[in-house]
């Protein structure tokens, strides 16, 4: 059990984690691992049917420990994000794979404004090889990948910097991106909802993405897989706002059918079709 949960739950929380068989504990432990998991997942992890998982999750959300949403559970704290670094590692391989794909689109020379999101630091180490890339960012570490490197010009926006990520936000940081226009805003998301909203989990990352997305000329947003129907606490856009969107696996057949009627752009691999 995490201390970020026992520190939830507090002493009364505690009286109720007595978990009464090995599956209600398995189930806590992929729970405070992922902090969200799927009905379909815990029972192909734990061998059994998901009439089983169900039977065990009830007791489990009826103490508070879990939280119901459709077609799975999330953790009472998973509405707040995990720190910077934890997301870094978090999906590694899929970050990767969709940074790599979000960079084939850029061209050297192209000028680009990039949020400070652990997927967009992946974006930003796969434009490496890129030159004379002319990059505005919120964030010390992406100006610090990108900076001096194969003739980039890379500018840092001002304002308040948060502990977390080393990145800027405030008023300061949105005059200093309306000051440029760019070719590509580059944008990492907390969470894309079943309506197709994306959201993210601060109201400054949101008001930074949206003034992103009015100096660019094609906004492309970065996520992994897991962000697709979930959760978070402020709409940034909808989907009519969003140019591009860089995935590493397939999305729902829903967001796909969106994203067509939308005009969206979307960009997973090719072997992920079924």
């Amino acid at each position: 059990m995490s201390t970020e949960l026992l520190k939830f739950l507090g002493i009364e929380g505690l009286k109720n984690m007595i978990l009464t068989s090995k599956y209600e504990a398995a189930i806590m432990d992929a729970l405070n691992l992922c902090g969200q998991v799927t009905i379909n997942d815990l029972a192909f992890q734990l061998g059994v049917s998901g009439e089983t998982v169900r039977r065990h999750v009830d007791p489990l959300v009826k103490r508070g420990l879990a939280l119901r949403v459709h077609g799975g559970i999330i953790a009472p704290i998973s509405i707040q994000e995990a720190p910077f670094h934890r997301r870094l590692r978090k999906n590694l391989d899929a970050k990767r794979r969709l940074a790599k794909a979000a960079s084939d689109l850029i061209n050297d020379g192209d000028s680009l404004i990039i949020d400070c999101g652990s997927t967009t630091a992946y974006v930003a180490q796969a434009l490496c090889d890129h030159s004379n890339l002319n990059v505005v960012t919120n964030s010390i570490e992406i100006a610090r990948t990108l900076a001096s490197r194969n003739g980039n010009r890379t500018y840092v926006t001002g304002g308040e910097l948060r502990a977390d990520d080393a990145a800027a936000f405030g008023k300061g940081a949105i005059y200093f991106i309306q000051q440029f226009h760019v070719d590509y805003a580059i944008l990492s998301v907390g969470a894309i909802n079943r309506d197709n909203e994306f959201l993210d989990f601060h109201l400054c990352e949101a008001e930074f993405s949206r003034a992103a997305i009015g100096q660019a000329r094609k906004s492309c947003f970065v996520t992994d897989s897991s962000k697709f129907d979930s959760d978070a606490l402020v709409k940034v856009c909808g989907l009519d706002d969003v140019d591009i969107v860089v995935t590493e696996a397939q999305p729902p057949a829903s967001f796909r059918e969106a994203c067509q009627f939308s005009e969206t752009r979307l960009f997973f691999p090719v072997e992920d079709l079924t």
